[in-house]
Parts: C-alpha cells; sequence; structure tokens
C-alpha cells in the first residue's frame, strides 16, 4: 500500500553529498576551468555532484531502509550499488554535457567585432615582480591563441601611457607575428605607474576605432598603486557596458589591490591576484576564453548575453531537466517506480529553484558566486528528498519496483495466455 513518507536521515546524507559534491565542484571550476572545454566541464561538475548525493542516498537507505523497506535491503541492495555510477555520473553527466553544448551555442553572431586591449605595466617595480619578463611572453601567447576575428591593442605604461600596438585585426598569421613580435622584444621596465593615463589610453584607442561597446575588453595588469579619478575614469567604460579584467601580481601592496579591486567590480570584470609571473599565461588565457562570452551554467555570463532572457530561460530550464535526471537517478538506484516519480518530481522543482537562484545570483564577486552555487547545490540536495512526504511511495522488493513491475506484466500475460488456450479447447471440444 502506498503512504507518504519522509526520511530524516536520507534528507541529512544527501545534504552531505551535495556539500562533498560542492566543494569537488569548486575545485574542477578553480583548476580546470581554463583547460576544459565548458560541456566536459560541466559534465564532470554536475556528474560527481549526482554521484556525491547517490552514493550518501544510498548509504542513508542501508543504515535505515525507511524508504524502501527492509526487503529492499535483503533482496536488491547489490543490485543498487552496481547501479550507482552509471545512473549518477554518467547519465547525469552526459545530459549536463548535452545541455551546456545547447546553453554555450552561439545562436547569433554579433555585428561588432571583439576587441581586446592589454593595459602592461612597464614600472620599475617589475624588475623584481617580473624579473624575466613574463609577462609581455604570456601577452604573446594569448595574442597567438586568438581567433582571427578578434581585434587586438597593447598599451604599457609607467610614468605615461604608450600605444605599443594600435588595434588591429589579427586577420591572418602575418598580423600576429607582428604584434608578438613587438610584445617579446619589448625593453625591460623603468619609471613609475600611471594606471589613469593607461585607461584614458585604451578609451581613446576604442573610440578612435569605434568599438567603445560591450563586445570590448580591457586588462589591466600592475604590481603599484597610483592615484586614480574612479568616478571620472570609469564612466566612460560603464556607460558602454565594458568590462575591465585587472590582474595584481602578489607584491602589489593593500592600496593598489584595493585599487585593482575596484575598477574591476564597477565594471562587472574580474580581479586576478598572481603569486608568481609564470602564472600570468595561464590568467591571461582565461581571460580570453572570458571575453569570448564562453559562458556555462554556474558562472555569470558576461557580454552581448548578460541579460539576455533567451539564456535565461534555457539555464532554468537546463537545471529543471539536470535536477529531474538527479532524481530519476535516485529512482533508478533503488529500482523503486514510486519514489523515482516522487524524486523526480522534487529534483525538476529544485532544479527551477537552482536555476532561478544562479539567474538572479550570479555576479562577478568570486565569494558572492561561490556562496551562491553553494546554495544551488544545496537546493538541488534537500529540496529532492522532500517530496516523498507530498507523493505516496511504497517499499521496494514488492510491487513497485521496476523489475518487479516487468514481472508482473510478464506474470499477466501469461495468466492471459493460457486461459485463451483453455477457452480455445473447450470450443474444440
Amino acid at each position: 500500500m502506498s503512504q507518504r513518507k519522509l526520511s530524516l536521515l536520507m534528507i541529512v546524507c544527501s545534504l552531505i553529498g551535495g556539500a562533498i559534491g560542492f566543494v569537488v565542484g569548486e575545485v574542477i571550476l578553480s583548476q580546470l576551468s581554463a583547460e576544459l572545454p565548458q560541456w566536459l566541464l560541466m559534465g564532470l561538475y554536475f556528474g560527481q555532484f549526482a554521484l556525491f548525493v547517490g552514493l550518501m542516498c544510498l548509504v542513508a537507505e542501508m543504515i535505515s531502509p525507511r524508504l524502501n523497506g527492509h526487503g529492499w535491503k535483503q533482496r536488491y541492495a547489490g543490485a543498487s550499488w552496481r547501479m550507482l555510477v552509471p545512473s549518477t555520473l554518467v547519465m547525469v553527466g552526459v545530459a549536463a554535457m548535452l545541455l551546456q553544448l545547447l546553453y554555450g551555442f552561439s545562436y547569433q553572431r554579433s555585428s561588432s567585432t571583439d576587441n581586446i586591449v592589454m593595459l602592461l605595466d612597464t614600472s620599475d617595480s617589475m624588475k623584481q615582480t617580473d624579473p624575466n619578463n613574463q609577462l609581455f611572453q604570456a601577452a604573446a601567447d594569448v595574442v597567438g591563441k586568438m581567433d582571427s576575428d578578434m581585434q587586438v591593442g597593447v598599451i604599457t605604461f609607467n610614468s605615461r601611457a604608450e600605444v605599443l600596438q594600435p588595434l588591429v585585426l589579427l586577420k591572418d598569421q602575418n598580423v600576429k607575428d607582428t604584434v608578438i613580435a613587438k610584445l617579446k622584444n619589448y625593453p625591460g621596465p623603468s619609471g613609475g605607474t600611471q594606471i589613469d593615463e593607461a585607461l584614458q589610453a585604451a578609451l581613446d584607442q576604442l573610440q578612435s576605432a569605434g568599438q567603445l561597446n560591450p563586445n570590448s575588453t580591457v586588462v589591466l595588469m600592475s604590481d603599484g598603486y597610483s592615484n586614480v579619478d574612479l568616478q571620472k575614469v570609469m564612466e566612460p567604460y560603464k556607460q558602454a557596458g565594458m568590462h575591465i579584467h585587472t590582474v595584481g601580481m602578489s607584491q602589489v601592496d593593500a592600496d593598489g589591490t584595493y585599487l585593482l579591486k575596484r575598477i574591476s567590480e564597477e565594471t562587472g570584470g574580474t580581479y586576478f591576484n598572481v603569486d608568481h609571473a609564470e602564472e600570468l599565461t595561464g590568467i591571461f588565457g582565461q581571460i580570453y576564453d572570458m571575453s569570448r562570452q564562453d559562458r556555462n551554467f554556474v558562472s555569470e555570463r558576461t557580454g552581448a548575453t548578460a541579460d539576455s532572457t533567451f539564456f535565461a530561460i534555457i539555464r532554468v530550464i537546463g537545471m529543471l531537466i539536470i535536477g529531474g535526471l538527479l532524481g530519476l537517478s535516485l529512482g533508478l538506484i533503488f529500482d523503486n517506480r514510486h519514489l523515482a516519480k516522487s524524486f523526480t518530481i522534487g529534483g525538476a522543482v529544485a532544479g527551477i529553484l537552482a536555476g532561478l537562484l544562479l539567474e538572479s545570483g550570479l555576479t562577478s564577486a568570486q565569494w558572492l558566486d561561490t556562496t551562491v552555487r553553494m546554495l544551488a547545490c544545496a537546493l538541488l540536495a534537500v529540496v529532492m528528498t522532500l517530496f516523498t512526504a507530498f507523493i505516496p511511495a511504497s517499499a521496494s522488493g514488492g510491487q513497485t519496483s521496476f523489475k518487479n513491475g516487468m514481472d508482473q506484466g510478464k506474470r499477466s500475460s501469461a495468466r492471459l495466455l493460457e486461459s485463451g488456450n483453455r477457452t480455445s479447447k473447450r470450443f474444440d471440444l
């Protein structure tokens, strides 16, 4: 007989599994974002999350089989362990990959060319923070990686700003080679630090090229501090909807760090702290990927699609499907069609809530984004397990498992066939 049940132990264990999945997911995002394509990154993120949630829910039922009954524990627990990885890591992970491909696909190409202007600090202090001139090597590496439809400009600054490379379209390899050669052959650092002049020079470059728009990005790298009238300098960038990403070396003092963070935060950009100059290539590569509006389900959208209703709907629907499949995976693990219905509906509701939270809560502030993802993971893990209190279910090992349902169907068909044979024999007589 079906009845409403609630397993407090499963709720707690599911939350623990979600917490483990969240931590592992954050490690995946921080360590592999610049190395893996977004579809594979999201497959790993949600696949491992589903695995840990499913594992802890299975552990909860092994300890106290309140939802499935002791008959399930005695007869079907072994099969549940075998279904764990295929139902969670594989099924949810593959679905997340496909959904991310849909979410990350560029349905329409902006009429404006994407532009990056790099502002590189060449002040005297860089002799200590970057003795091997890794900054210009990193800039050259990222230019070599850029697509042919990109425009790039390079401005160096110390006591004054100087345009090393005016904004140019990287239409072929010869143009790229020219820009790279200028970067690699730049002389050593000297002089002071004038960040405001560098930002003004970048603004002048973009305005003269008619590219002061959301498809343009400025990358500012410095290890020092200078007096900047933020309201005056930032206003044109904010009006144009442009992002300024800032990179600070570990040797930057508190005032310098505060300034770089303010510049990035006020324009919706991201601040990166670099402990060693050798890390600059990876950081610049990551910023380049961000400038190409490479979006994923658990990060803020930037650029022209930042306020897109279309992509907002796709994110919420995608999270609904991921949540529903997470619930279905538990039903498959426990081989219980009633629980599968309950968990799937609960997972879908949790997915909608998580999608809305991600869509409204993600910003450029790293700590806030981490908090939003943590709350979204908690919703996915907990809300799903609460729905057994609303949707009746009966214990597995009786009449409710997928396998037993099929067996019942076979037995019913056999009885009908046998009855038909007896009737046929009576007519033959």
